[in-house]
């Protein structure tokens, strides 16, 4: 059996075990946090977050409703991180059609902040002061990576 091999059948018997690795507090920023994040209180509304730590960065989508409740609003974000904590400039794009190839129009409207306590629990903190807009919430990872610290952070090492 090769090492390879060996690791995944590991990584299967841990995960159909049950078992759950103990994260430190304060998870620095790793792979592990790329996916979908939300707050169970707000149904159809959440975050996309794809991480890029040999360049510090992390790039988010924020799909969530205007303030009126009568349609949908998409931001993104991008920005640095160090440690467990991202602050991210946020724009938001307008005049797009489905499909179509006009171009759009996108405009910085504000911050984000991302502060994560570990690889499934976090906080995302938004200002977009033009329309006095400003809050926190807390956020969950949709679906939990079981092995988040040790395979992102490379103490978990995967060879063929």
């Amino acid at each position: 059996m090769t090492q390879r091999k060996i690791w995944i059948t590991a990584l299967g018997l841990l995960i159909a075990s049950g078992v759950t690795l103990a994260q430190e507090e304060k998870t620095t920023i790793n792979f592990g946090h790329n996916g979908t994040w939300f707050n169970p209180n707000t149904s159809g509304q959440g975050f996309f977050i794809d991480v890029i730590p040999s360049r510090q960065e992390i790039v988010a989508s924020w799909f969530t409703f205007n303030i009126s409740g009568t349609g949908q609003r998409w931001f993104t974000a991008q920005g640095t991180f160090e440690d467990n904590r991202a602050e991210l400039t946020l724009l938001e794009t307008t005049g797009g059609v489905l499909n179509d190839p006009t171009p759009v129009a996108t405009t910085e409207v504000g911050t984000l902040t991302f502060e994560f306590q570990n690889c499934t629990n976090g906080t995302a903190s938004f200002n977009i002061p033009g329309e006095g807009l400003a809050g926190a919430m807390s956020i969950i990872k949709l679906v939990p990576d079981v092995v988040c610290n040790n395979f992102a952070n490379g103490s978990l090492i995967v060879r063929d």
